[in-house]
């Protein structure tokens, strides 16, 4: 008796490791065209917002919590001073998975050409062409589309190093 209850709680078990644990998650072409599609438009988006300080740009394409990151980030570029120009040069997905037919993750290599701002006269402060970026973005299937619900940079290597061109110091020169 006691052996068969075990044999029973062990195979449940076993069922419920099995059908919870070995989810295929790799998307289907349709899927991941359209997780992929989602993805770019958000990070296209975001350079918007980062040029602008506004979150207007992604404020349809993420959620609340997303979006209030995105702020907090913006917020915190105005109240240094600065303002960061942005361009997405490429984006290889690494890796995407489908959870639940509702909950993707997507692993990315981000390529961007980065221009560092002084947000009140508009004086250019540092420039990087080639920051690579890997990130995972958390997205969810809501009313047919693909929402980002989070972004987060892992990793972050710079080709060539900030370069200062032609800026000109606002102090006088000290002789």
């Amino acid at each position: 008796m006691v052996a068969a209850r075990i044999g029973l709680v062990f195979a449940l078990g076993l069922t419920i490791l099995i059908t919870t644990g070995c989810e295929d998650t790799t998307p289907d072409p349709q899927v991941r065209m359209a997780v992929e599609e989602a993805v770019t438009t958000y990070l296209h988006a975001l350079t918007e917002a980062y040029s602008s300080l506004s979150i207007e740009p992604i404020e349809d394409l993420a959620t609340g919590s997303e979006v209030q990151g995105v702020r907090k980030m913006l917020r915190g570029l105005a109240g240094t001073g600065d303002r960061v120009e942005a361009r997405l040069l490429s984006v290889d997905f690494t890796r995407i998975d489908v959870f639940r037919v509702i909950n993707a993750t997507v692993a990315t290599t981000e390529v961007w050409d980065v221009t560092q701002f002084d947000a009140f006269n508009g004086r250019e402060k540092g420039r990087n062409p080639t920051s690579i970026q890997d990130s995972i973005i958390q997205l969810r299937l809501m009313d047919g589309r693909w929402m980002v619900t989070g972004r987060r940079v892992i990793g972050q290597e710079a080709g060539t190093r900030w370069t200062m061109d032609d800026v000109q110091s606002d102090a006088p020169e000290v002789q």
